[in-house]
């Protein structure tokens, strides 16, 4: 039996070298091998673990990697088109904001490299006048057409504009952040890829939980509310239906979920739009679902619209 043993101990050792050697680490767990993304603490990461980054302080929580049914399935019940099939994708742990990116952090970006984004440079933002749906010409983020605080999510932010501030914030930091793609964003939505509506702390949807189109409960907000202010999902994650949409990193195309790989999808290689997911504060419960998925150029910009960053592991 030592013997045994002792075999067992010496592929173990050989598994770690070899894979540190490759740039990752792994360690002997009562659960079998586990991958350890920072080998200076040689310990593994928890679903929900929080880490902020040195420069702005952004919080990012983490998110193992698993598989999951993505799509709209019976679960979810009210389905369109481009939603379907459900078809089984599997990705890989990723660090992800725990709030949307705010008006204050990105002011921070702003005034530090005197970036002009696309509604200041191009004619303004699509916004609510409590009416009809508008393009403003005087509205941006700095002025969306309605009162934010610093603490609120940033709006009236293009794809490229997203692109810019991750970017800069990648090169502040010395780490790498980017926009999630449409699978991560969706089995962080559903808390680790189960099968629920909504990216609430229970999975349904109402005024206590989301800020979303008519206000009630503790949804007392008009337009944004400020992040964080109705409870996380279960991955610690806040407002993941509702408030603002988020842009992601993929191309958009409605039948992409019939031809997508099934590992760390990343959309398709041409188009001329990009996802966008979440819903927002001007939408009905429709479209603050996992599931729902719509689509904008690059150079949208509207007051419902918008960041998430991700921060991937070294591989992604």
């Amino acid at each position: 039996m030592k013997r045994v043993w002792f075999l067992v101990g010496f592929l173990i050792l050989g598994l770690w070298v070899s894979a540190a050697c490759a740039g990752e680490w792994w360690i002997l767990t009562e659960e079998g091998v586990k991958q350890v993304l920072d080998p200076q603490k040689l310990t593994v990461l928890k679903p929900g673990e929080v880490w902020r980054d040195p420069y702005l302080g952004m919080e990012f929580v983490w998110v193992p990697g698993g598989c999951f049914e993505m799509g709209c399935g019976p679960w979810d019940g009210d389905c369109h088109d481009n939603e379907k099939p459900v078809h089984e994708v599997c990705v890989d742990g990723f660090w992800m904001g725990r709030y949307e990116v705010t008006v204050g952090q990105f002011r921070r970006f702003v005034e530090e490299t005197g970036y002009r984004t696309e509604a200041e440079r191009s004619g303004g933002c699509l916004i609510w006048d409590g009416k009809k749906w508008k393009f403003d010409k005087g509205a941006s983020w700095r002025n969306p057409g309605f009162s934010q605080g610093d603490d609120h999510p940033v709006v009236c932010v293009s794809w490229e504009d997203a692109k810019a501030f991750a970017k800069w914030l990648s090169k502040k930091t010395g780490y790498r952040f980017r926009l999630p793609t449409e699978a991560e964003w969706e089995y962080a939505c559903r808390s680790g890829g189960r099968k629920v509506k909504y990216g609430t702390k229970t999975g349904d949807l109402s005024h206590d939980l989301a800020n979303y189109w008519k206000i009630g409960g503790r949804d007392r907000w008009k337009y944004t509310s400020p992040v964080g202010s109705f409870p996380p999902n279960e991955l610690g994650l806040y407002d993941m239906s509702g408030n603002v949409w988020e842009w992601c990193e993929d191309r958009y195309d409605a039948n992409y979920y019939a031809r997508s790989p099934r590992n760390n999808p990343k959309g398709p290689s041409k188009g001329k739009f990009r996802v966008v997911r979440g819903g927002s504060w001007g939408l009905n419960p429709r479209d603050l679902r996992c599931a729902d998925r719509v689509w904008g150029g690059p150079g949208y910009r509207g007051d419902l619209q918008g960041l998430r960053l991700v921060r991937p592991v070294a591989s992604q």
